[in-house]
């Protein structure tokens, strides 16, 4: 028997979202709301049997097929789009913008920024279902919430690093060079260029073993701590192959590690490099030192409007400046750009979206109206009249929430585990925040 909640936190990647998730959730049941985060890849089935939330927060919401086993069953909900994703290039722009009855009429949608707000009303969004939020990922650099991150001497106790050497943090982003086939055709299914992906591709796998070649001399010839972070959907025993396979074993101060956040490791490095990951902006901000490895130019498929404001390394003799004189790696124009446009009108962002919320579920502000079926029935086949499609995508979610009842499950995909076992971790942190926030 499913119980009535207030709100659905659904969350895709721990690593990236379940910091926010945790903050809100004590946020709002501050304020007297109901709140449960779920992981929404492997616990529907519990979740469409446990709860009938009245409002939906939603990881991402890019097409009628994002989410969709959760519209067919929570239809009536108010439905509100967090949107993980807001910087775009050509090369991803297509794929990563709202398209579709679903997520144009019937969804709340937050922005980043004044930019993103202009793209969503030129789409077709209506103003209403629009709402400036900021970027709460850089409101964890604040205070209060920068508090509640792990501290320098903890890493290195956990992780076996030397307080004493410089450490260099190195969130990548060479996301095409690890995608596979099946990605790259549904990337282009989704609108992108054939020749844009194949562009994207050459110059991720490029840069990448460029980058490899660098830090391992780095790390080799200088006094440093590298610890190279893949991306949440790289598993670390991918990278480290690949990282081997163009360089040879790693030296011990060569780490590889995925625990922790990206913020905690931001926090306790004293510099950030990458090849054009937004973690730079989030650096940048907390006032770090940053620098933006180019050993190849960056084609116009992956360029985005922050770029020109970061400093660069084009050569290994750069990198090195970099990580010994931080003042070669200033991220202070970066900083200053997104503290004027990342931050939300009230610049706090996670107080922005609690209060929101907390409106949205009282009443106090419009929600959007109620999706058609014929809106969140994504799939119909040709030729079946979709009362009969739309019936049978209904019974299937009967079926996942009796396969999670009787604790029927899925073998989960290696990229997936840590997501889903980081469930078990939502109690701890929450009350961790409850004794940060103030």
């Amino acid at each position: 028997m499913s119980t009535s909640i207030d709100i659905v936190i659904l969350y895709e990647k721990a690593l990236r979202e379940l910091d926010v998730a945790c903050a809100l959730k004590v946020m709002l049941e501050r304020k007297g709301l109901s709140v449960a985060i779920v992981q929404q890849n492997v616990e529907y089935g519990h979740a469409l049997s446990a709860f009938r939330p009245r409002l939906v927060v939603l990881p991402f919401c890019y097409q009628n097929r994002s989410n969709n086993i959760f519209l067919m069953r929570w239809r009536k909900a108010i439905f509100v789009n967090l949107t993980w994703e807001q910087f775009f290039y050509r090369g991803n722009s297509k794929a990563k913008t709202p398209r579709g009855d679903f997520p144009l009429s019937h969804v709340v949608h937050y922005a980043w920024s004044r930019d993103y707000v202009e793209l969503l009303k030129g789409i077709g969004v209506p103003k209403d279902r629009i709402f400036l939020s900021g970027n709460p990922t850089l409101g964890l650099y604040l205070p209060p919430y920068k508090d509640y991150f792990k501290t320098r001497r903890e890493l290195a106790k956990a992780y076996g690093l030397d307080l004493n050497r410089r450490w260099i943090f190195f969130p990548e982003n060479y996301n095409w060079a690890f995608y596979d086939e099946s990605m790259l055709r549904q990337m282009v299914a989704d609108g992108q260029s054939v020749e844009d992906v194949s562009e994207m591709r050459e110059f991720a796998t490029r840069s990448f073993g460029i980058s490899m070649d660098w830090c391992k001399r780095l790390v080799e010839e200088t006094e440093v701590e590298l610890i190279l972070r893949p991306r949440p959907a790289t598993v670390p025993a991918v990278m480290r192959a690949r990282a081997e396979e163009r360089v040879g074993p790693l030296p011990p101060r060569f780490h590889i590690l995925q625990d922790e956040t990206v913020r905690e490791w931001i926090l306790a490095s004293d510099l950030v490099i990458s090849s054009y990951s937004t973690s730079m902006i989030e650096a940048a901000l907390a006032g770090r030192a940053i620098l933006m490895l180019t050993p190849l130019p960056i084609p116009e498929s992956l360029a985005q409007i922050w770029h020109p404001l970061a400093p660069r390394a084009s050569d290994y003799t750069e990198l090195c400046l970099a990580a010994f004189a931080p003042d070669a790696a200033s991220g202070a124009e970066l900083a200053a750009w997104a503290s004027e446009n990342l931050l939300g009108d009230s610049s706090d962002p996670l107080q922005a979206i609690a209060h929101h919320l907390d409106r949205l579920c009282r009443g106090d502000v419009p929600a959007p109206p109620v999706a058609s079926l014929a809106s969140v029935t994504w799939g119909c086949p040709r030729g079946l009249p979709l009362y009969a499609w739309s019936l049978w995508k209904y019974l299937r979610t009967f079926l996942s929430q009796y396969k999670a009842l009787l604790g029927v499950r899925a073998t989960l995909a290696d990229e997936l585990a840590a997501d889903v076992a980081a469930k078990h971790t939502i109690a701890d942190r929450c009350a961790n925040w409850d004794d940060c926030l103030p």
